[in-house]
Formats: C-alpha cells, structure tokens, sequence
C-alpha cells in the first residue's frame, strides 16, 4: 500500500473516531439536559459523562451552547423529514412548512422538559439563526417551483415571526404547565404561517388532525424521550 493508501486510512479512522466521540457528547448531554435542565448542566459533567478530557471535547465542541445547538438542529431534521414523508408528492413547500412549526408544539405538549429546551433555544440567538437557516436551506431544496421567494428582503423576517408565535405559546407551555391546549395552538400558528406565506386556510383544522394523527402513530424519541 503507498503511504498515500495508510495516510487516507489514518484519516478515516481518525474521523470515524471523531464522530462516535461526537455523538457519545450529545446522548450525554441529552441525557444530562432532561435530567437536570440546560442552565444547571455543566461542561465538566459531561466529560464525566463521556469519560473524556477536555481537549477531546473542545476539539468538537466549543462550548456548552454548541453541543445544544447541534441537539436542537437534529430534532429540527427530524420534523423537516416528517413534514416531507407525510404529505403527498407536490404539496407546496409553504403548506409543508405550515406543518413543521406546529409540530413543535405537540412535542412541547408532552413534556415540560422538552417546552423548557425549546424556550431555551429560542432565546439564544445562535441557534435561533442556526434553525432560520437551517430551514431557508430545507425551503430552497424542497421549493421547486420558486414560490417562496427566499431571495426578497422580508422572507427572514416572516420566518422570524413564525418562530416568535410558535415560540411564545412553548414558553407558556413551559412556565404554565396546562395552559394551553396544543392543538388550538397548533392550528393558530399553521395559520399565521399560512397568512405569511400566502396560502389559504382553508381546512387547517383538518390539516392538523390528520398532522396530530401523523403524529400518534409513529414513535419519536426526542431529546431522549420516547413519544
């Protein structure tokens, strides 16, 4: 083999490494953050979690927030994924997005600690650019027909607007356990996202029974919790 072949070899290795070290990271830190909450879950628990040192976490992650905000980018996946295998070929991408905001909100319904994460992300900044990007990029891949218009000036705005109403009925989800009805809000937020991107209402509740009924009859772990 040339040194060229054990070099490439080496590389692999070293990468496959990297990534079980990765995910190793973020089960524990999932683990940690339903356990305990984000703010009182500490670095140094972690590594002691993984059974590592902190150069090998700091090699991946440099901080606390950004192993976050690689846990909250994958549950965000996982809706996206939902939101494109369970509507019919050529649903428009607007009504697809209609479905990934609500979506959320029955994951927040059914666990306080999963409300909390959710509030907790919303606030920070990095990770709430992260997910607006995030989904421009799903938008472009999935928007065929040009239709979303992601170039106009106002279309991070209007996905802001979607996150913040999405984001306040969470919160309230988080702090006043009960006072929310999830589906009520759920249809609420499709139609503000509707309204946004001009598509019409019609049928939302509908939508949002045959979503929740989507819902229920799969099973999701998120954050580490089985739904």
């Amino acid at each position: 083999m040339s040194d060229d072949g054990l070099s490439d070899k080496r590389l692999t290795k070293r990468a496959q490494r990297t990534e079980n070290t990765r995910r190793r990271i973020l089960d524990a830190s999932i683990r940690l953050f339903m356990e305990q909450g984000y703010e009182k879950t500490t670095t140094r628990q972690i590594l002691n979690e993984v059974g590592i040192l902190n150069g090998s976490l700091y090699n991946i992650y440099k901080s606390k927030e950004d192993i976050f905000s690689d846990i909250i980018i994958s549950a965000l996946d996982e809706a996206m994924r939902h939101a494109t295998d369970s509507l019919p070929e050529g649903t428009p991408t607007r009504m697809r997005l209609a479905y990934i905001f609500p979506i959320q909100i029955y994951f927040a319904a059914r666990s306080q600690r999963i409300a909390e994460l959710l509030t907790i992300a919303h606030e920070k900044w990095g990770i709430h650019k992260r997910v607006v990007d995030s989904l421009t990029d799903w938008i472009k891949r999935t928007d065929t027909e040009g239709e979303m218009y992601t170039d106009a000036y106002d279309f991070p705005m209007k996905l802001d607007a979607c996150a913040a109403v999405t984001e306040s009925f969470i919160e309230r989800m988080s702090r006043e356990p009960g006072t929310v009805r999830d589906k009520d809000a759920m249809i609420l937020v499709s139609n503000v996202v509707l309204d946004l991107f001009g598509q019409p209402r019609e049928g939302t509740e509908a939508v949002i029974d045959e979503l929740i009924e989507s819902l229920e009859a799969r099973e999701f772990v998120i954050f580490d919790v089985r739904i």
